[in-house]
């Protein structure tokens, strides 16, 4: 008698939760596979990932192994350990199905169209609604004067008597104070944020991202920020007592799961006076804000093709070249960025421009069409030499031949069981 070949899958969607639970799943799928007599032929698990995304390592590696029929079938704890999308489940059951496979879940055996179509909703459902809940508990903390997340340069979440962390409230960190005052009291004396930015890294000063994730330097849109938005050390009102929440509304990308921030008009956004939080004095404020609103008047009448780069729609004309984001500086590894306009557009080091020469010296302009030109005459001279074509030609058939083999066995393994015994 023919034994089903079983597929486990398991998965946990955030590292908060506990990594042992994909032990305890395949624990109790192990147990239930054995009770029907079925052959676990393969485990897939997917640790700290979403299942509102398909783009899952293991979800992808399971979902081919079902398309090339190598199992009967897939065994989960429950079908939002699948996935949290409903368009996603449904697409899995059609591959299953279409493989001459079933999907299984504990405590309810196989799952059929109604199954996938109820259970995929109620899944939806519990996501949406947890959402509206979270957001709800958010803007109640922020109404009573605590923090609802997120931790701004020159904060840090305060502590009980006894050490343990007091959520929602902040307090100042006097160091990181300092150097915010120094950076407004710079740029309000007329120093632009990449010189704000180049000053600070030679001082040795860490960036807000310390020296762990990042670079631990100090770069010019950290300063600068995005002033309809509000980020940016220059445009953050907690440094002047007020705490501002809900600037931007989060939601996945519906195929690649991904999460997408939109700006949220600012007559929606959630104002809070934290006082005890001011760093600033309100004529430092006032006079940064006075020279960005100069700055800005400045650009409006500047022409879109304004050489100097005051025009607003700079960042909408940024191009990419031949060459963007392939090459290196030598002496930091920094990316090479382009400067300059038609035959001086040159490559210079990120690092040196946007840091300062504590953190690169920079290096002689490179010539971008120059550059390209090397590039391309260094592919043409070695990848068209015969003996360079005759491996790309044998690596090519091995591909081919090693992809007939796998269908073939597919195919074979097919045949096998809808043949008749």
């Amino acid at each position: 008698m023919h034994q089903p070949r079983v597929a486990l899958y398991a998965r946990y969607s955030t590292d908060m939760q506990n990594p042992k639970s994909v032990d305890d799943q395949f624990r109790e799928c192990r147990h239930h596979a054995e009770r029907q007599g079925w052959v676990i032929a393969e485990t897939f698990a997917d640790r700290g990932i979403s299942g509102a995304t398909g783009e899952r390592p293991e979800y992808q590696r399971l979902l081919s192994s079902v398309r090339d029929q190598k199992f009967d079938i897939v065994l989960i704890e429950h079908i939002d350990r699948l996935g949290r999308d409903s368009e996603l489940v449904w697409a899995f059951h059609k591959t299953v199905t279409h493989a001459d496979a079933e999907l299984h879940q504990l405590g309810r055996g196989k799952l059929g169209m109604m199954d996938i179509g109820i259970l995929s909703t109620f899944s939806a459902l519990f996501l949406e609604e947890l959402g509206k809940k979270t957001r709800r508990g958010l803007e109640g903390k922020v109404e009573n004067g605590l923090s609802a997340g997120g931790l701004s340069y020159g904060y840090r979440v305060a502590s009980l008597s006894n050490g343990v962390s007091d959520t929602g409230k902040l307090e100042i960190v006097d160091e990181q104070a300092m150097i915010i005052r120094r950076i407004f009291q710079e740029y309000a004396d007329g120093k632009s944020p990449q010189k704000i930015a180049a000053g600070l890294n030679h001082d040795g000063i860490p960036s807000p991202r310390g020296r762990g994730a990042g670079s631990g330097h100090w770069k010019q849109n950290t300063i600068n920020g995005n002033r309809k938005r509000g980020n940016g050390i220059l445009n953050n009102e907690l440094y002047v007592g007020r705490y501002v929440w809900g600037r931007h509304r989060t939601s996945k990308h519906p195929e690649t799961g991904r999460k997408v921030q939109r700006p949220v008009p600012r007559e929606d956004w959630k104002v809070t006076d934290m006082p005890h939080l001011r760093i600033l004095d309100q004529d430092l404020w006032l006079a940064v804000k006075e020279r960005q609103d100069s700055l800005a008047r400045q650009r409006s009448k500047r022409k879109a093709t304004d050489a100097n780069g005051l025009s607003t729609s700079q960042g909408l004309r940024r191009r990419k070249y031949l060459l963007s984001g392939l090459l290196q500086c030598s002496q930091c590894g920094g990316n090479l960025t382009v400067a300059g306009s038609a035959k001086t557009r040159r490559y210079y080091c990120a690092n040196a421009k946007e840091k300062g020469a504590s953190v690169c010296k920079g290096m002689p302009g490179l010539r971008e069409d120059l550059a390209a030109e090397t590039i391309l005459s260094s592919l043409r001279e070695h990848l068209m030499r015969d003996e360079a074509f005759q491996e790309f030609k044998t690596r090519y058939l091995h591909h081919l031949q090693h992809k007939e083999k796998d269908n073939g066995e597919a195919l074979r393994l097919h045949d096998q069981r809808t043949s008749p015994a």
